[in-house]
């Protein structure tokens, strides 16, 4: 029988919509972006056709197809949206993990009662911070059977706060900056951190810092989640608020050996960030404060290795400490043998990842457990992906966003050839992105350009066929600000449509209003002729005073829609405004590491993609100088006294939050730090041997759904 159920206010009949803007959380973070996704990409799949597809569907397994998996199980790293799935369903980062506070359906924060034995208490203290007091359930077991305790929750909170983590591994994460203390810490100040205690092995307390409160969104500061300790540094004990040496354990000479490297390996990330900072500066010289900072960091860190050479001043718990740093970034990154989640770890290899029910899993915040023994995770074309639906070669296809797969979902469904499909308006949209601090995406006159050279309505007709709509902000089609301030906010903001025109007038107020000769104004009339005369030669691009040509690199997911659409309009639109636009289409993780970790003259400073948002809706992390998730590079004092005043409303003060949402919004319409192309529908569709499967938002999807799913 067909089961169809819609939770969305975008249908097929229209475009014209309710909106709902856009908010995030990520890694137990304020955020305004979760994770990133190909935008109808066929990238991490080969070619194939249904009959060469070989079938690993069985009675006991759920198969859910995806386009591609980058391997990273772990955040910090690059976060492509199926990554971030797989973790869920291992409890690694989501809802139905051993985190002391959850999201529901409706992206609520909840106290855990799965994992506590009461909801945390909260007090206030007189320098106007908060202790938060969790006590943990007893009994409760990792997968290999070894008990949970406070330790695994400190230790990892302890260790993405440590000074010594991104340096060692290279990841983006910070740790708990909201925790009193975190400052003194995180800067190798105090080996201890003040905001963080533990009690016993079953409680543990957490000092939200005074400098974070008000926040709007409390209680997801209140959210902490757990690493296994017992694996990752089984040689470290908890000692209150800082890790310490187990005092039955000697030092070996491979632990010496692994501390010295360890200790070049900081070394030399340290002086490669100190090179890139030269380069960025205008004169290539950096201030006395900064300079003197990384020669007393270099001192410090040469210090350290010249005695553990000569066998002296080894600290023993910072060597074993950097030690479970890099097994925890460099091992249980890509194999997380040890979890606590509805399903455990088993494989990846094939692009497929296989996963078991975990049996030691007490269940989800609402007391539910898994029922089907086994999920695989399968890279498959997406092309092909609603007919290996229709055959019961997959038993789940998430997300759909492409028109016309949706139709072909939908009519599968009423045919009775799949089990049906659920649909709701998305939290996110897809995007344009911009590094904004390098090349000519630096300029907000360029990005508006770009902006002005292309349709965005032809994207909603052609890619989204009618399930979408073209939004001027950072907002996706699902969030409560838009729906209490959409209509006053759509008349602040500008509504970029092509328009040649528009975009000269912007670059002839940017550095590139020259000719070749960096003096001779370019001229549009110019241009004009030489576009109708010779379009397939043109060869009268801008230049900034110094010789520079106007052009961008875009990189795109490979045989996507959007990455053909862009390239059908962008380059020729581009000529005429004296642009050379130029799309480059390759591999989705590929395309996540150029934006990650680019170098300083970048080749791709453009690239289309997709941003799933949460909650809360905090861009400080995204688009704040200090933000650690800045992936854009914005650096601009409007952003950062928006974003830092967004943060600080006072919980229940919604007016206030609206006005400042509203203030955000304006700034990214006006500066574009990224282009939102549009806001669509998000359709998922299942087997006809898959039951349960009933509930589907921005926040609630198959893995969380997972625990109330039955094999037929």
């Amino acid at each position: 029988m067909k089961v169809k159920r819609i939770f969305s206010s975008v249908m097929a009949l229209g475009l014209v919509v309710t909106l709902a803007a856009c908010g995030g959380k990520d890694s137990n973070k304020g955020s305004a972006t979760g994770s990133a996704s190909t935008e109808g990409s066929q990238t991490g799949a080969d070619a194939t056709s249904v009959d060469k597809f070989e079938s690993v569907t069985s009675d006991d397994t759920l198969v859910i197809g995806v386009s591609s998996i980058g391997g990273d199980f772990i955040q910090g790293f690059a976060n492509s949206t199926n990554d971030v799935k797989i973790r869920q369903l291992m409890g690694i980062q989501g809802n139905t993990g051993y985190g002391t506070y959850v999201q529901d359906e409706q992206g609520a924060w909840v106290w855990n009662k799965a994992v506590l034995a009461e909801e945390p208490k909260t007090k206030d203290n007189e320098d106007g911070s908060k202790t938060v007091t969790y006590k943990l359930k007893e009994g409760l077991k990792w997968s290999d059977g070894k008990p949970v305790t406070s330790d695994d929750y400190i230790w990892k909170t302890l260790m993405l706060s440590s000074p010594s983590y991104s340096l060692v591994t290279g990841s983006t994460e910070i740790g708990a900056d909201s925790a009193k203390g975190y400052e003194a810490y995180h800067s190798g100040k105090t080996d201890a951190l003040e905001g963080i205690k533990k009690i016993d092995d079953l409680t543990f307390e957490a000092v939200i810092d005074a400098s974070f409160l008000p926040y709007y969104e409390e209680e997801s500061l209140k959210a902490f989640d757990l690493r296994p300790m017992h694996l990752e540094a089984p040689n470290l004990i908890i000692d209150v608020n800082k890790v310490a040496v187990n005092p039955d354990y000697k030092l070996t000479d491979e632990d010496k050996k692994a501390y010295t490297d360890s200790i070049d390996q900081q070394i030399a990330k340290e002086n490669e960030d100190f090179d890139a900072m030269k380069k960025e500066a205008e004169d290539g010289k950096v201030d006395e404060q900064d300079q003197k900072a990384h020669d007393d960091k270099i001192a410090g860190l040469e210090d350290r290795k010249k005695k553990a050479e000569s066998g002296e001043g080894i600290d023993p718990t910072q060597l074993l400490f950097e030690q479970a740093m890099l097994f925890d970034t460099e091992t249980y990154r890509k194999n997380p043998s040890v979890t606590a989640g509805s399903y455990k770890f088993v494989e990846f290899k094939n692009n497929m990842v296989k996963l078991e029910k975990d049996d030691n899993y007490v269940g989800d915040f609402k007391g539910k457990k898994p029922s089907i023994p086994k999920v695989i995770v399968q890279v498959v074309n997406p092309k092909i992906s609603i007919d290996l639906l229709e055959n019961g070669d997959i038993d789940v296809w998430q997300e759909e966003t492409e028109g016309a797969k949706i139709d072909q979902m939908r009519k599968a469904a009423d045919d009775g050839k799949i089990g049906g499909y659920l649909t709701f308006d998305r939290n996110g949209y897809g995007n344009l992105v911009f590094l904004n601090d390098r090349s000519a995406t630096q300029y907000a006159e360029v990005r508006r350009a770009v902006a002005y050279l292309m349709d965005r309505n032809d994207f909603v007709q052609n890619f989204a066929s009618g399930y979408g709509v073209v939004t001027n902000g950072m907002y996706g089609t699902s969030q409560w600000m838009y729906k209490e301030r959409g209509a006053d906010l759509e008349a602040k903001l500008t509504n970029y449509t092509l328009n040649i025109d528009q975009a000269n007038t912007e670059l002839d107020n940017s550095p590139y209003k020259f000719e070749s000769d960096g003096k001779t104004p370019w001229d549009k009339e110019k241009a004009q002729k030489e576009y109708q005369s010779n379009a397939a030669g043109f060869d009268y691009w801008r230049y900034d005073e110094k010789g520079k040509k106007l052009q961008i690199n875009q990189y795109g997911a490979q045989d996507s829609g959007i990455t053909t659409l862009l390239n059908n309009q962008l380059p020729d639109n581009a000529k005429q405004a004296g642009m050379e636009y130029n799309v480059q289409a390759g591999d989705f993780n590929t395309l996540l590491q150029y934006l990650t970790f680019p170098k300083e003259d970048a080749e791709y400073t453009a690239f289309n993609m997709g941003t799933n948002f949460g909650t809360p809706f905090d861009p400080y992390y995204q688009y704040n100088s200090k933000g650690f998730n800045n992936k854009d590079k914005v650096n601009d004092p409007e952003a950062d006294k928006i974003t830092e005043e967004l943060r600080r409303t006072k919980p229940g003060d919604k007016e206030k939050y609206l006005d400042k949402w509203e203030e955000f919004e304006v700034w990214f319409n006006k500066n574009l730090p990224e282009i939102p192309l549009y806001s669509n529908q998000y359709n998922t569709g299942y087997s006809k041997r898959v039951e349960g499967f009933e509930t589907a938002t921005p926040y609630w999807d198959v893995t969380y759904e997972i625990n109330n799913m039955k094999l037929k």
